[in-house]
């Protein structure tokens, strides 16, 4: 039984909410199938269980004859009372979501048209104008806002439709403006999502896709009506740039700050999101820009402080690797440090955070030139691509700052990488910076040490090809090999 739906969504519960169901499951109104009488049993079987890491595994005989005294064992007749009892947990759950408060508008319009269908048609009208007047008085118009408006919009319209006088436009232009606010924002905010994708992951973009990115405009009339469109728009024109300035990000920052005051909590996350990526993006296309570095590390902090870098209480394995590499490139190492260890636990994958707080905290000691303590502290390998190639990138750029044996085997290895597994995993841009790093370095751990030639040879190689990871370090490396 172990292995059942019933047990997977009973372990999720918590000890408050397992009390409640076993008051849910007594109601007639939710638990009303043929093994009735059977569900609150076992239910509180299998939560007892549930909370009793000691107890013995589950036997379905055993559960049956609980169930079922002095009576054959019967497999078909278990599975039928699991069955009602994972209905009525789901049901619970179901229930206890939708009566969220975040949920209240999607109730009071669900509840209006329960009015309307039991003819209480005053009220039901009073309902829908109470609706629209909270709408009107909401201080933000946000993705939510234009739901809710267009749902009370196409509510009204009903109401209008059905009590059709052949007089008046029936609501339909508020309906339309509303779908057409509702859709803007939503496109463009998943356009937003799927342009930034595409900067860092190999994407196959159809055809349906290429002619949206290409054909889309906003009205003048919805960029004047909304805020979060406005910017949204703006981010949109950025992320379809093929080069990205420091003034385009200082463009978005300002315009976030114009309208701080007009943006939701929420929104004003996104949306910084967007600009910090933007940030990474414009170094990443330009590795001498060091001002944009600065920058970043300044909005890490501050976005930091007011909670933008996490959601619900916990972090990205991504944005906490974002925010040490920055802190570690400014040299605020104290900072650095206090940060990987302040938010180890908050990492939202609970299963690798060990792994990611390992990486960071080797990425630490490789900046502090604690070589061999970074190696200690390496994961072998990564659910996160983008750990799983600094991972490989850290261990021999350790191994050659250690002069190890190893180094030569370790990077023959990420070659192979490389050419046989990264084309199903990487981008081509990702594929190739890393493919330059492996020649570059390559050649530079078979230089001779002293040779000025060769070393100006290879700063000026590196120099031409910026885009190549830990640009930074191997310039440095290539610098040393006339001074070694």
């Amino acid at each position: 039984m172990e292995q059942s739906h019933l047990l997977e969504l009973i372990r999720t519960l918590s000890p408050e909410e397992m009390d409640e169901i076993r008051l849910f499951s007594t109601l007639p109104a939710f638990n009303h199938g043929k093994m009735k009488t059977q569900v609150p049993l076992l239910l509180d079987i299998c939560m007892s269980y549930s909370l009793n890491a000691e107890q013995q595994a589950l036997e379905k005989r055993d559960v049956f004859s609980k169930l079922f005294p002095n009576q054959a064992f019967l497999e078909g007749k278990l599975e039928k009372v699991m069955v009602e009892a994972h209905k009525v947990v789901r049901t619970f759950l179901t229930v206890q979501y939708y009566l969220r408060k975040e949920n209240e508008f999607q109730f009071n319009l669900d509840f209006s048209e329960v009015v309307h269908t039991r003819g209480l048609e005053v009220r039901y009208q009073q309902m829908l104008a109470k609706m629209r007047r909270l709408q009107e008085e909401s201080p933000f118009r946000h993705e939510n806002y234009f739901y809710h408006q267009f749902l009370v919009e196409y509510a009204i319209h009903n109401k209008e439709s059905r009590h059709n006088q052949l007089k008046g436009d029936l609501n339909v232009p508020n309906v339309i403006f509303a779908l057409e606010l509702h859709s803007h924002l939503n496109r463009l905010a998943l356009l937003n999502r799927f342009l930034l994708q595409q900067k860092v992951a190999k994407l196959v973009v159809p055809e349906t896709i290429k002619a949206i990115l290409e054909e889309n405009h906003v009205p003048n009339r919805y960029l004047e009506a909304s805020v979060s469109i406005r910017v949204n728009f703006e981010i949109f024109k950025l992320l379809k740039k093929e080069s990205l300035e420091s003034l385009d990000a200082q463009a978005l920052f300002d315009l976030l700050l114009l309208y701080e005051e007009e943006l939701d909590p929420d929104s004003l996350r996104g949306f910084y999101t967007y600009l910090r990526n933007i940030c990474v993006l414009i170094f990443n296309m330009d590795t001498q820009n060091e001002a944009i570095n600065y920058t970043l590390h300044e909005l890490y902090k501050d976005n930091l402080m007011r909670g933008y870098l996490h959601y619900e209480g916990k972090l990205h394995s991504g944005t906490y690797l974002g925010v040490c590499n920055n802190a570690l490139w400014v040299k605020n190492y104290d900072w650095a440090l206090d940060f990987i260890e302040r938010y180890k636990h908050q990492i939202i994958d609970e299963n690798a955070s060990q792994d990611f707080y390992r990486f960071n905290l080797a990425n630490y000691l490789f900046a502090r030139g604690q070589f061999a303590e970074c190696l200690d502290n390496i994961p072998e390998t990564s659910t996160s691509v983008i750990y799983l190639l600094q991972g490989k990138r850290l261990e021999i750029k350790a191994l050659f700052e250690l002069e190890s044996d190893l180094f030569s085997y370790r990077l023959d290895n990420f070659k192979m990488f490389l050419i046989r597994t990264s084309p199903k995993l990487l981008s081509d841009k990702q594929r190739q910076t890393n493919v330059d790093f492996a020649n570059i370095l390559s050649q530079i751990a078979n230089s001779s040490h002293g040779d000025s030639r060769r070393s100006d040879l290879l700063v000026k190689r590196i120099e031409m090809k910026k885009q190549v990871a830990d640009w930074r370090w191997l310039l440095e490396k290539a610098k040393a090999i006339k001074t070694s």
